[in-house]
């Protein structure tokens, strides 16, 4: 691989593939009534446990405003539930139902088929090089949205 400022090219690479993923997997997540986000939530409570909402917030790199709608639709879908930490009064504790949990792996199927789909294409074995194949995705994605 031939990076001329690692690990810049890496968070280029890294941005060109995840707008393609949320541009190709939005509409097979809005047929199961998310979107790109809400999953994104729905996967890192199921994987890493309870979160505040300032806290999803951060990880996932949005803003106060975008997790508040964000918690609420979920919180509307049943796939949620927030409660006030007992701790901190303004902190809001958000935990995955199992409603929820139910959704996951149909949420993991997307993201997995969407993976294989690159890997298959560009003939990338799984356990290649990371930056080789962050490279061959990229590159893959560029040559798609031109034609």
């Amino acid at each position: 691989m031939t990076l001329h400022t690692f690990p810049g090219d890496l968070a280029q690479c890294f941005s060109i593939i995840h707008r393609a993923f949320q541009r190709d997997t939005q509409p097979l997540y809005k047929a199961i009534d998310l979107n790109v986000t809400n999953a994104y939530i729905l996967l890192l409570l199921d994987q890493q446990g309870e979160r505040s909402q300032n806290e999803l917030a951060r990880t996932l790199v949005i803003n106060k405003g975008q997790i508040t709608r964000e918690i609420k639709r979920l919180s509307e879908l049943g796939y949620v539930s927030q409660t006030q930490s007992l701790d901190n009064r303004t902190t809001n504790v958000i935990r995955i139902t199992d409603a929820g949990l139910k959704v996951v792996p149909k949420i993991v199927d997307i993201r997995n088929a969407w993976w294989q789909e690159r890997l298959n294409r560009n003939h990338v074995d799984v356990n290649a090089p990371f930056a080789e194949t962050l490279e061959k995705i990229m590159d893959e994605l560029i040559v798609r949205n031109k034609a």
